[in-house]
């Protein structure tokens, strides 16, 4: 149940960003062709839109085992080491997110403290970097979540061949 709502709110702000990504750009170029006038606050707020898509992104793909570094190197290996080296991709993902949630953290916290704001909107830049703690949560999360569906997966391609290899003696 927790699952489906986290995959709905992940989806859905994926969904929502595009959306208002692609208004705010047509809004624009229909402004600049016709009035020959280019708002310049839809350039930072489709900015930061991008940013936090693109991190709810790659949460989303890790969910879809989309990213090539979850499998590749595991497959090179042989099948006695899927396990291990799908272990040690995972652990590696993991340490490379939790590096950047915490510089994440830090930036925004910077950002927070200088008080940093848009040019045109005059909106707080810690807005737009929160979208990096934030997307990084998420894509931690999916990459336990990844990580044990890949590691059940693996367990039971070994346990199956082990089986096989036994009877065909």
């Amino acid at each position: 149940m927790l699952g489906k709502a986290f995959d709905y709110l992940e989806e859905t702000l994926i969904v929502i960003g595009l959306v208002f990504m692609t208004v705010m750009n047509f809004v624009n170029v229909v402004s600049r062709y016709c009035f020959t006038n280019s708002f310049s606050f839809t350039e930072e707020l489709t900015i930061m839109a991008f940013v936090w898509v693109s991190m709810f992104g790659i949460a989303a793909g890790f969910k879809r085992m989309a990213h090539l570094g979850m499998s590749y190197f595991v497959e090179l290996m042989p099948s006695k080491m899927h396990i291990p080296m799908m272990l040690f991709s995972m652990f590696c993902s993991l340490t490379m997110i939790s590096v950047m949630i915490y510089e994440g953290i830090e930036m925004v916290d910077g950002q927070i403290m200088l008080e940093a704001k848009t040019p045109a909107l005059q909106l707080p830049l810690a807005v737009q970097g929160l979208a990096i703690p934030v997307g990084g949560l998420f894509i931690g999360i999916r990459i336990l979540v990844a990580g044990w569906t890949e590691f059940k997966r693996l367990a039971q391609i070994q346990k199956t061949s082990e089986k096989g290899g036994a009877s065909g003696c």
